[in-house]
């Protein structure tokens, strides 16, 4: 109760006044926070600007733990080793990932960009018509380091200490400016290793209560992910005031994942490989160029154009052993697979000021992408002679064109509005490399998305806000193609094969958010936000048995809906006491509901599937007296998940609960040291599934985790 209750006094706390103007002696940070509140209360479309002060303040090792601690965010995966990133509760694609504006390729991974190298992140809560809609629940915008000051240059080292292993990371910053031309590069070094005791519990219990099967399972894992990351960009200023700027991203990604199961049968039969090791192993190649030119007309037009190219190159090796119950080798699958992405993107928006306060927009969004996947297969038995093999090669090609146009008008300056109408359509085209393969596909589809959002400033400053949108979310290329993926060991309705469904359909979904900020100066503001969805042609999973073989498959079902509410205050102590003489310590507060209910599931639990029910975050900042030190904290907590997928199957997640502290020192002007411990609850995390049919058959796997500390050394050269 202590977050709403804090949340509450922030909203009902004195009347604001103007921010007070920053002095040449604030300290820096103040500086930063108290700008990004001004720019974020001026701003018509809703929006959270996290600075890069902000997002590397605790000494995180991945984005997605930085991100962890804003309102309505949460994080899926194992503590500390990044995750799925969602708003509202809602993964799987209906949180939108963009990178510098623009929607991130497949098999992007938030882990490769560390948080130095970002200048700021944007949390969009409502879709504009410039950007893709493809963002249901919202849009999280990455925007890499753009500014290039001159003669900067910047080292940071660190190692992260976790369950036993070392991870190191170096990270490398250097910009200049000459004349008209300036330039930056950031290139980040790391290596990550962890090991995990997870342990897999399987029950089988009939209808009158007997306990037929259960098998208890441990599967120690263990990864290395080494990682280069680099991104140069060069800016030139020209004539007439034209840009013309450069944008680079790279990087060289090599993974290896060992897993081991040695399974313990105490009730029943065993599974046909009792005992088995995996091995995973992949090289990655991502690569992306951007290319924008800026260019002022004469009568005060601007035209805004960005040519793009990506390549996501994979080459993946797969390798399964099977044991029997004495531990002889009894089968071996060795797996192949190079998949390559290449992607180009033009996109341009021409821009005509109708007025010092008003403008239009009108511009275009096209791309088109080829992907192709070689993947072989090849079976051995336990004696090391070849049993089957097996060619699975496919191309596909996904084009993407889009026309919008957007009004932005300042009425007055209490009252603002934004209109915007895109319409976007997609082609997916896949074609099989093997003969009589059934794996062919030909999808189109076409939406049209309005969107409208507006502010109103009351006479104290605080502001209104109302947003309505129209989004969707458009099936996966791997959703779409109608071939299986076969598990190695124990198939059942818990474990079954997945399959691609070619007839599934783009979700559509109405959207309305509203909100109230108030804003109480020097960077301090209180909020709380509402948000309601109604979802069409809803994708959930069908379970369903083959022969003998269980296989699940995605497949429209229905309408949902889905709304919530966010709460958020940041404040100095001595606002919230109203002592000015209170310690130097900025305070910061979140708590975020979510419901959802898919009609066509009888409830209870009937919402959309692993949707977070509630996140909720509590975090101090102490800078002590002389300004060397600062210290701080958090605390973040996501609720457990129980969805009920369908009348037989129900699945859930339990609550995450993490502890995150702190302690910068600023040695002298140029080098600081930072220590920073995570996860320091090290709670384990356990997923589960029932299935009731004849009887029910329940599975839950434990992932015990472990607290980390990181040491950090950074300093700017001269």
């Amino acid at each position: 109760m202590s977050l709403p209750i804090l949340a509450a006094s922030m909203l009902l706390a004195a009347p604001s006044t103007p921010a007070t103007p920053i002095v040449a002696e604030a300290p820096q940070q103040i500086d930063i926070t108290a700008a990004r509140a001004d720019v974020r209360q001026r701003e018509t479309t809703t929006a959270i600007v996290v600075t890069h002060a902000e997002l590397v303040r605790q000494g995180d090792q991945t984005l997605a733990d930085a991100l962890k601690r804003l309102p309505g965010i949460s994080i899926s995966g194992v503590p500390g080793q990044g995750g799925e990133i969602s708003m509202r509760g809602l993964g799987k694609g209906y949180t939108q990932i963009l990178l510098n504006g623009e929607p991130v390729a497949t098999g992007f991974s938030l882990d490769s960009v560390a948080p130095e190298m970002i200048e700021r992140v944007e949390i969009l809560r409502s879709a504009t018509a410039a950007s893709s809609n493809q963002a249901v629940a919202g849009s999280i915008n990455i925007i890499l380091k753009k500014a290039a000051r001159r003669g900067q240059r910047s080292l940071a080292a660190s190692a992260t200490r976790r369950g036993g292993t070392t991870s190191p990371t170096l990270t490398a910053q250097l910009s200049d400016q000459a004349d008209k031309l300036s330039y930056s590069i950031a290139a980040t070094l790391s290596r990550q290793r962890t090991e995990e005791a997870i342990a897999d519990d399987e029950t089988l219990t009939s209808d009158d209560g007997v306990v037929t099967l259960r098998r208890h399972t441990p599967q120690p894992k263990s990864s290395r992910n080494d990682n280069l990351t680099l991104t140069p960009r060069v800016s030139w200023t020209l004539g007439g005031g034209d840009t013309l700027a450069w944008q680079g991203f790279a990087n060289l990604r090599h993974f290896d994942v060992r897993n081991r199961a040695d399974e313990q049968t105490l009730v029943g039969d065993a599974s046909e490989f009792p005992h088995f090791v995996s091995d995973y192993h992949a090289r990655i190649t991502m690569l992306r160029s951007d290319l924008q030119w800026n260019h002022n007309l004469a009568n005060g037009d601007k035209l805004e154009t960005k040519l793009g190219a990506n390549s996501n190159r994979r080459s993946t090796g797969y390798d399964f052993y099977g044991m029997d119950a004495n531990g002889a080798p009894a089968v071996h699958r060795h797996v192949d697979a190079g998949p390559t992405e290449t992607a180009v993107t033009f996109t341009g928006t021409w821009r005509h000021p109708v007025g010092a306060r008003h403008a239009l927009a009108i511009g275009w969004d096209a791309s088109r992408a080829r992907r192709d996947e070689d993947r072989s297969e090849t079976i051995f038995d336990g004696a090391g002679t070849r049993t089957e093999a097996s060619n699975a090669d496919y191309s596909a090609v996904v084009k993407r064109l889009a026309l919008f146009a957007q009004d932005e008008w300042e009425i007055s300056k209490q009252f603002s509005v934004y209109a915007g109408l895109r319409h976007e359509r997609l082609q997916t085209a896949s074609r099989a490399l093997a003969a009589n393969s059934p794996d062919a596909l030909d999808v189109t589809s076409a939406v049209w998305s309005p969107s409208l959002q507006a502010r109103y400033a009351l006479p104290n400053r605080d502001v209104l806000r109302l947003a309505l949108a129209r989004t969707y979310k458009a099936p996966t290329l791997a959703k779409l193609v109608p071939r299986r993926y076969t598990m190695d060991n124990n198939n059942n309705p818990t474990n079954p094969d997945e399959q691609g469904n070619p007839l599934l359909r783009p979700e559509l979904a109405w959207g309305l958010d509203a909100a109230y900020e108030r804003y109480l100066g020097d960077g301090a503001l209180a909020s709380v936000s509402v948000y309601w969805r109604r979802i069409r042609d809803v994708t959930q999973t069908r379970l369903f048995q083959e022969g003998s073989v269980w296989v699940q498959t995605p497949f429209n079902n229905g309408n949902a809906s889905v709304h919530g509410i966010e709460l958020e205050a940041k404040l100095p102590l001595h606002r919230l006491l109203g002592w000015t003489a209170a310690p130097a310590v900025d305070l910061r507060a979140n708590l975020a509901r979510n419901w959802s209910r898919v009609d066509s599931v009888a409830g209870p639990h009937n919402t959309l599937e692993e949707q977070v029910p509630v996140t909720a975050n509590l975090g101090a900042d102490y800078k002590l007296p002389g300004g060397a030190w600062t210290v701080g904290g958090d605390f973040t907590y996501k609720g457990g998940v129980t969805a009920q997928q369908s009348t037989q199957l129900r699945l859930g997640t339990s609550p995450g609960r993490q502890l995150d502290l702190y302690a910068l020192w600023k040695l002298d002007a140029q080098t600081q040291l930072r220590v920073a411990g995570s996860n320091l609850l090290h709670q384990q995390s356990r997923d589960w599934q029932q299935f009731q049919a004849t009887g029910l058959r329940a599975r839950s796997t434990i992932t015990p985790t472990s607290a980390a500390v990181r040491v950090m050394v950074e300093h700017q050269f001269r």
